[in-house]
């Protein structure tokens, strides 16, 4: 369910201050109606409480608080009914808004206050409206509860939608405050709910579609409504926030399992949860690197590490825990469900529990046997590797530079090697360094440069030697780095071809199209990728370059001038990137370090990009440079969209590279392309090409109906029929319909 929910300005984030207001005229506010409400009658033992002890006092408060559980209990139905109805409205992003005055105010504020720590629950979404302000909170502002004008303004101050709830809290149900907030609800279509102590009451009679009258009856002191109504306020809004919270997922078994850890005293009860939720799972003994080994003495530490792993999220840390998955694909099945840990357990299913519940030398000879894809992402700035299974992606790791054009053979062999090690120990832990690899069942190679060098058999038999795959059986696949955004075409099997566009500190186009057989992405095009030497047109190097060719030419002009000037925006920005005089701003890019000047070039885009795209006031100097890279790429992009290569309206474009995340870019980019007429089908965005890869492995390759995997993957045969699809979808980020014909979500039928 999909709401647009107002959002209101920051100020009125959590607790609404309330200025003063003329109180509106009221008849009903008479001597007589006030005397009239149950709040204010005496109480049964108002005669004699001055003659009392304090111990027959205490006795006779304690009697008359325990009346309140009982008025309560009248009302569940009632409770539960609107609970109900607020559910939907919450889990859609609606706002829940508490409003009142006075004691009722600060009950409100105090329920509102704790719901973001306890639940993590966002604090825009749940605010109190109190009559006063921020002040009335502490120190009582006399005649705030009057001012029904000002009810009435503070709503539409919060731009009320139809997703939006609103409670108004009242012992007396005629707080006029309250019922200008309520009447401006019913207006905007908003659900609206009273809780009071009076019955009948003008609130109920407003019409609102819940309401909640406790009678509690008379007051142990008389009026003073912060005693029973206060104590009956506070209960009914504890169960109505809390059971909310139960139904949206927030619990599990009792336990806060969303609860935001931010002091030692949550610290400890994040493990605790975890410790109770894993109860007898493999919490510290599943495949991937969030865990330390099953040693009693570090059982903390290990929680702690698996928390950490998984963002800080004790939930996720338990979905982990629970299913043995890596944090990225339990947190997809977990949004799946709607947060609702419970469903997630349900849904892994008795096989991958048991899969995932193994211990010891059952544990290690599963994740022997479980099969292992490998993905290399070698670029010209580092080396990329990710490791799949049949579940997604358990490791990730990188290394230096892989480009066959700058790099000796060796050296882009030990990267591979260094990447590689560092994702099998992430996998399994171990202080022996001469464990063996997992066996690999596949791997694909991408390798910038292949495409120019005469290397590339060569290259192939030292992977082979490296990783124990061969590519004559067709377990090593070497091609391009680009070629690995082909992967694409298994997503979506009325696309005829793709054209792949990785813009990084370099830039190249690649166009594939499908094989006679529809199986396989055979390339049959390609622009750009000379290298920064020749081209690299639209790169981060190229709109580096341009800047600093800008800022140049511009300082070497002032020489002549007899009035020094300061320095433009972008002349000073690129000034304090370097962090040097601008005298030695040439000198600083050329001196040898630990970054090549091409590295050092590339990295000022950032600071083209942040002056050239800035919300407010964009410089037209980065502008103007950033408009030329886009046109860049669009002209390495344009000769590859025909119909003999790949007719763009029945192909995909798959963008990568650090560039193509700066979305203001990467639009500009495409706003080139369709002014030069070439628009496609679809338009994706892979921003970790090395997991896409992997991934697309796990999903296409043959699948064994082994011992330990056969169960599961068989109850699993829908995943197996989408190839890709959603099990990609944290590699791949989609561009949302609407920016530009051809862009559309990705899905899979």
């Amino acid at each position: 369910m999909d709401a647009t929910i107002g959002k209101p300005p920051r100020e009125h984030l959590h607790t609404i201050t309330t200025p003063a207001m003329a109180p509106s005229p009221d008849p009903h506010q008479s001597e007589h109606a006030l005397s009239s409400l149950q709040t204010e009658a005496l109480s049964p033992v108002a005669r004699t409480m001055d003659s009392m002890d304090t111990l027959d006092l205490c006795t006779s408060f304690n009697r008359e608080e325990a009346r309140v559980a009982c008025a309560i209990a009248a009302c569940l139905p009632a409770i539960a009914a609107f609970v109900d109805d607020l559910v939907p409205r919450l889990r859609a992003g609606g706002r829940l808004v508490y409003v009142g005055a006075g004691n009722s105010g600060r009950v409100a504020h105090m329920d509102c206050a704790e719901l973001p720590v306890t639940f993590s629950v966002d604090r825009e979404q749940f605010l109190a409206v109190v009559a006063g302000g921020t002040g009335a909170v502490l120190e009582a502002v006399e005649g705030a509860e009057d001012l029904f004008d000002d009810g009435a303004t503070k709503m539409n101050d919060l731009c009320l939608t139809s997703q939006d709830t609103v409670i108004g809290i009242s012992a007396s149900g005629r707080t006029p405050f309250a019922m200008g907030a309520l009447e401006v609800a019913m207006r905007c279509g908003s659900l609206t709910a009273v809780i009071t102590n009076t019955r009948p009451s003008r609130m109920e009679d407003m019409g609102v579609a819940h309401p909640i009258s406790v009678p509690v009856g008379p007051e142990f002191v008389t009026g003073s409504t912060r005693l029973k109504a206060g104590s009956c306020a506070k209960q009914v809004l504890n169960m109505i926030s809390t059971c909310a919270m139960v139904n949206l997922g927030k619990t599990h078994g009792g336990l806060m399992v969303d609860v935001r850890a931010n002091n030692e005293k949550l610290h400890a009860r994040g493990r605790r949860i975890v410790r109770q939720v894993c109860a007898g799972k493999p919490l510290m003994r599943t495949i991937s690197q969030h865990v330390l080994p099953n040693a009693e003495a570090d059982e903390d530490a290990g929680i702690d590490a698996l928390i950490e792993r998984c963002g800080g999220s004790v939930k996720l840390a338990c979905a982990v825990g629970l299913s043995g998955l890596h944090p990225d694909v339990a947190k997809r099945r977990l949004d799946a469900v709607d947060g609702h840990l419970q469903a997630f357990a349900t849904g892994l299913g008795p096989e991958l529990q048991s899969l995932a519940g193994r211990t010891g030398t059952d544990r290690e000879k599963a994740e022997k046997d479980d099969d292992y894809f490998l993905c290399v992402d070698g670029g010209g700035t580092k080396c990329a590797v990710s490791i799949a299974t049949r579940i997604g992606t358990v490791a990730r790791a990188t290394a230096g530079p892989c480009n066959l054009n700058s790099a000796p053979l060796d050296d882009i062999v030990e990267q591979i090697r260094c990447a590689t090690a560092a994702a099998v120990a992430s996998i399994h832990p171990s202080n022996d360094p001469s464990r063996p690899w997992p066996r690999f069942t596949k791997v694909w190679a991408g390798i910038a440069g292949l495409h120019h060098t005469s290397q590339a058999e060569l290259l192939s038999s030292r992977l082979e030697q490296l990783l124990g795959v061969s590519a004559k059986e067709g377990s090593l696949r070497l091609t391009c780095d680009t070629s690995l955004l082909s992967a694409c075409l298994g997503a979506d099997e009325l696309a005829e071809g793709c054209i792949a566009l990785v813009a990084g500190t370099g830039a190249v186009a690649t166009a594939f199209r499908r094989s006679d057989s529809g199986d396989d992405a055979v390339q049959v095009g390609r622009t750009g990728g000379w290298g920064h030497l020749v081209g690299d047109q639209g790169s981060a190097f190229y709109i580096g370059q341009q800047a600093l060719r800008t800022v140049l030419a511009s300082l070497e002009g002032r020489q002549s001038e007899t009035q020094p000037r300061s320095l433009n925006r972008l002349e000073a920005a690129i000034v304090k990137h370097l962090d040097c005089d601008p005298r030695d701003v040439l000198s600083n890019i050329l001196v040898p370090g630990v970054e090549l000047p091409k590295q050092r070039i590339g990295r000022i885009s950032k600071v083209v990009t942040e002056l050239g795209f800035a919300d407010v006031d964009p410089d037209p100097q980065p502008l103007a440079i950033l408009h030329d890279a886009a046109s860049c790429l669009a002209r390495i992009v344009k000769p590859l969209a025909s119909q003999k290569m790949c007719d763009p309206a029945k192909s995909i474009l798959a963008l990568s590279g650090a560039l193509m995340n700066v979305k203001p870019y990467r639009e500009l980019v495409l706003d080139k392309c369709a002014a030069m007429g070439v628009s496609f089908r679809r338009t994706v965005l892979v921003d970790d090409a090395s997991a896409y890869g992997a991934e697309f492995l796990s999903k296409t390759a043959p699948t064994p109906l082994d011992e330990d995997m056969g169960g599961l993957l068989a109850s699993r045969q829908v995943e197996r029929d989408t190839i890709i699809g959603d099990q990609l979808s944290h590699s791949c980020n989609v561009d949302l319909p609407g920016i530009r014909p051809g862009l559309h979500k990705l899905s899979v039928a």
